[in-house]
């Protein structure tokens, strides 16, 4: 995408989500814990007048980032 997107993302509208399926990434650390890591998206906006150099509109996302540690008992 060619330009400033800061720009751009005042010229949004808010689309809604109708579907979701939010799964965990897992990591298992040298140490035994294993993190969980799962993004939730909050929000989607779509960028008026703008799309990628492939033509595809452009996004803007609101998310948050949930996490779970599982410490090895010693």
């Amino acid at each position: 995408m060619d330009g400033d997107l800061g720009a751009l993302t005042q010229n949004t509208t808010d689309i809604e989500v109708v579907s979701a399926r939010e799964l965990w990434s897992e990591y298992q650390l040298a140490d035994g814990t294993v993190l969980r890591l799962k993004p939730i998206v909050i929000g989607v906006s779509r960028v008026a007048d703008a799309q990628t150099l492939d033509g595809d509109p452009v996004y803007e996302m609101k998310s948050t980032l949930v996490t779970d540690v599982k410490a090895t008992r010693r």
